[in-house]
Protein backbone atom coordinates (compact mmCIF):
# COMPACT_ATOMS: atom_id res chain seq x y z
CA UNK A 1 0.00 0.00 0.00
CA UNK A 2 2.83 2.38 0.88
CA UNK A 3 4.55 1.63 -2.43
CA UNK A 4 1.42 2.50 -4.36
CA UNK A 5 1.04 5.77 -2.46
CA UNK A 6 4.71 6.56 -3.04
CA UNK A 7 4.37 5.87 -6.78
CA UNK A 8 1.25 8.03 -6.95
CA UNK A 9 3.13 10.82 -5.19
CA UNK A 10 6.00 10.56 -7.70
CA UNK A 11 3.53 10.61 -10.60
CA UNK A 12 1.86 13.68 -9.09
CA UNK A 13 5.22 15.47 -8.72
CA UNK A 14 6.25 14.61 -12.30
CA UNK A 15 2.85 15.77 -13.62
CA UNK A 16 3.11 19.03 -11.67
CA UNK A 17 6.65 19.62 -12.97
CA UNK A 18 5.58 18.90 -16.53
CA UNK A 19 2.72 21.40 -16.22
CA UNK A 20 5.17 23.93 -14.79
CA UNK A 21 7.65 23.42 -17.62
CA UNK A 22 4.88 23.65 -20.24
CA UNK A 23 3.70 26.85 -18.60
CA UNK A 24 7.22 28.30 -18.66
CA UNK A 25 7.66 27.27 -22.31
CA UNK A 26 4.46 29.14 -23.17
CA UNK A 27 5.62 32.26 -21.34
CA UNK A 28 9.04 32.09 -22.99
CA UNK A 29 7.42 31.70 -26.43
CA UNK A 30 5.18 34.72 -25.75
CA UNK A 31 8.21 36.82 -24.81
CA UNK A 32 10.18 35.73 -27.89
CA UNK A 33 7.29 36.48 -30.27
CA UNK A 34 6.73 39.84 -28.61
CA UNK A 35 10.37 40.87 -28.91
CA UNK A 36 10.55 39.79 -32.53
CA UNK A 37 7.76 42.27 -33.29
CA UNK A 38 8.32 45.05 -30.74
CA UNK A 39 11.58 46.51 -29.40
CA UNK A 40 12.87 45.33 -26.04
CA UNK A 41 11.52 47.45 -23.20
CA UNK A 42 10.93 46.71 -19.56
CA UNK A 43 7.30 47.84 -19.91
CA UNK A 44 6.82 45.25 -22.67
CA UNK A 45 8.11 42.51 -20.36
CA UNK A 46 5.72 43.68 -17.64
CA UNK A 47 2.81 43.74 -20.10
CA UNK A 48 3.46 40.19 -21.35
CA UNK A 49 3.90 38.87 -17.79
CA UNK A 50 0.71 40.64 -16.69
CA UNK A 51 -1.34 39.15 -19.53
CA UNK A 52 0.17 35.70 -19.08
CA UNK A 53 -0.47 35.44 -15.34
CA UNK A 54 -3.93 36.99 -15.61
CA UNK A 55 -4.87 34.49 -18.33
CA UNK A 56 -3.37 31.61 -16.37
CA UNK A 57 -5.23 32.61 -13.19
CA UNK A 58 -8.55 32.83 -15.05
CA UNK A 59 -7.93 29.55 -16.88
CA UNK A 60 -7.14 27.64 -13.70
CA UNK A 61 -9.74 29.06 -11.32
CA UNK A 62 -12.22 31.08 -13.44
CA UNK A 63 -12.01 33.66 -10.67
CA UNK A 64 -9.99 36.87 -10.54
CA UNK A 65 -9.33 38.28 -7.08
CA UNK A 66 -9.68 41.97 -6.29
CA UNK A 67 -5.95 42.42 -5.70
CA UNK A 68 -5.46 42.23 -9.48
CA UNK A 69 -6.45 45.89 -9.57
CA UNK A 70 -2.95 46.88 -8.39
CA UNK A 71 -1.01 45.30 -11.27
CA UNK A 72 -3.68 46.67 -13.63
CA UNK A 73 -3.12 50.22 -12.38
CA UNK A 74 0.64 49.72 -12.66
CA UNK A 75 0.10 48.67 -16.25
CA UNK A 76 -1.64 51.96 -16.99
CA UNK A 77 1.18 53.96 -15.39
CA UNK A 78 4.23 52.13 -16.75
CA UNK A 79 3.11 50.79 -20.12
CA UNK A 80 2.52 53.74 -22.35
CA UNK A 81 -0.31 53.76 -24.82
CA UNK A 82 -0.15 56.23 -27.69
CA UNK A 83 -3.90 56.29 -28.20
CA UNK A 84 -5.57 59.70 -27.71
CA UNK A 85 -7.30 60.11 -24.37
CA UNK A 86 -10.76 60.79 -25.80
CA UNK A 87 -10.56 57.56 -27.85
CA UNK A 88 -9.53 55.60 -24.76
CA UNK A 89 -12.22 57.03 -22.50
CA UNK A 90 -15.03 56.63 -25.02
CA UNK A 91 -13.96 53.06 -25.84
CA UNK A 92 -13.82 52.06 -22.19
CA UNK A 93 -17.23 53.61 -21.48
CA UNK A 94 -18.83 51.85 -24.46
CA UNK A 95 -17.45 48.48 -23.37
CA UNK A 96 -18.46 49.15 -19.76
CA UNK A 97 -22.01 50.07 -20.81
CA UNK A 98 -22.49 47.08 -23.13
CA UNK A 99 -20.90 44.46 -20.88
CA UNK A 100 -22.56 45.95 -17.79
CA UNK A 101 -25.95 45.78 -19.50
CA UNK A 102 -25.33 42.12 -20.37
CA UNK A 103 -24.32 41.48 -16.75
CA UNK A 104 -27.53 43.09 -15.49
CA UNK A 105 -29.82 41.31 -17.95
CA UNK A 106 -28.20 37.85 -17.94
CA UNK A 107 -25.86 37.64 -14.96
CA UNK A 108 -24.87 34.05 -15.70
CA UNK A 109 -23.57 34.96 -19.19
CA UNK A 110 -20.72 37.22 -18.10
CA UNK A 111 -18.68 37.58 -14.94
CA UNK A 112 -17.70 40.69 -13.04
CA UNK A 113 -14.04 40.26 -13.99
CA UNK A 114 -15.04 40.11 -17.66
CA UNK A 115 -16.85 43.45 -17.33
CA UNK A 116 -13.93 45.03 -15.47
CA UNK A 117 -11.28 43.86 -17.92
CA UNK A 118 -13.34 44.78 -20.99
CA UNK A 119 -13.51 48.28 -19.49
CA UNK A 120 -9.82 48.27 -18.55
CA UNK A 121 -8.49 46.96 -21.86
CA UNK A 122 -10.82 49.30 -23.71
CA UNK A 123 -9.14 52.18 -21.92
CA UNK A 124 -5.68 50.80 -22.60
CA UNK A 125 -6.09 49.92 -26.29
CA UNK A 126 -8.54 52.33 -27.86
CA UNK A 127 -11.31 51.43 -30.28
CA UNK A 128 -9.35 49.95 -33.21
CA UNK A 129 -7.18 47.54 -31.26
CA UNK A 130 -9.95 46.73 -28.77
CA UNK A 131 -12.23 45.63 -31.60
CA UNK A 132 -9.43 43.37 -32.85
CA UNK A 133 -8.93 41.98 -29.33
CA UNK A 134 -12.67 41.41 -28.96
CA UNK A 135 -12.89 39.71 -32.36
CA UNK A 136 -9.98 37.37 -31.55
CA UNK A 137 -11.26 36.62 -28.04
CA UNK A 138 -14.74 35.76 -29.31
CA UNK A 139 -13.26 33.43 -31.94
CA UNK A 140 -11.09 31.77 -29.28
CA UNK A 141 -14.13 31.47 -27.01
CA UNK A 142 -16.14 29.75 -29.74
CA UNK A 143 -13.25 27.37 -30.43
CA UNK A 144 -12.94 26.70 -26.67
CA UNK A 145 -16.63 25.82 -26.38
CA UNK A 146 -16.51 23.57 -29.45
CA UNK A 147 -13.32 21.83 -28.32
CA UNK A 148 -14.10 21.35 -24.63
CA UNK A 149 -17.86 20.89 -25.12
CA UNK A 150 -18.44 22.99 -22.00
CA UNK A 151 -20.51 26.12 -21.81
CA UNK A 152 -18.45 27.75 -19.07
CA UNK A 153 -15.70 29.81 -20.62
CA UNK A 154 -12.65 31.48 -18.99
CA UNK A 155 -13.24 34.59 -21.09
CA UNK A 156 -10.55 36.75 -19.49
CA UNK A 157 -8.00 34.20 -20.74
CA UNK A 158 -9.34 34.52 -24.28
CA UNK A 159 -9.40 38.30 -23.90
CA UNK A 160 -5.76 38.36 -22.74
CA UNK A 161 -4.68 36.46 -25.85
CA UNK A 162 -6.71 38.83 -28.00
CA UNK A 163 -5.19 41.87 -26.26
CA UNK A 164 -1.69 40.48 -26.69
CA UNK A 165 -2.22 40.02 -30.43
CA UNK A 166 -3.91 43.42 -30.68
CA UNK A 167 -0.95 45.14 -29.02
CA UNK A 168 1.47 43.40 -31.35
CA UNK A 169 -0.38 43.83 -34.66
CA UNK A 170 -3.75 45.40 -33.83
CA UNK A 171 -3.76 48.29 -36.28
CA UNK A 172 -2.54 46.07 -39.12
CA UNK A 173 -5.28 43.50 -38.46
CA UNK A 174 -7.92 46.22 -38.02
CA UNK A 175 -7.19 47.92 -41.34
CA UNK A 176 -6.87 44.56 -43.09
CA UNK A 177 -10.33 43.57 -41.85
CA UNK A 178 -11.74 46.99 -42.80
CA UNK A 179 -10.40 46.60 -46.35
CA UNK A 180 -11.61 43.01 -46.50
CA UNK A 181 -15.19 43.84 -45.48
CA UNK A 182 -15.53 47.09 -47.42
Amino acid sequence: MMQILYKLQIVNIIFTLSLYTESMKTLFLMLIITFLIKPFQLSTVYFVLFLYFLAKKDYETMYIEKYWIFPSILLLFFCSSYVPLLNRVSTSLVFLFVSGAIKLIKSDWIGSADVCYLFFFGFYLGIERMLVALYISVLLGILWILYKKKYILPYVSCLCIGVWIAVLKGYTIFYFLMNLFS
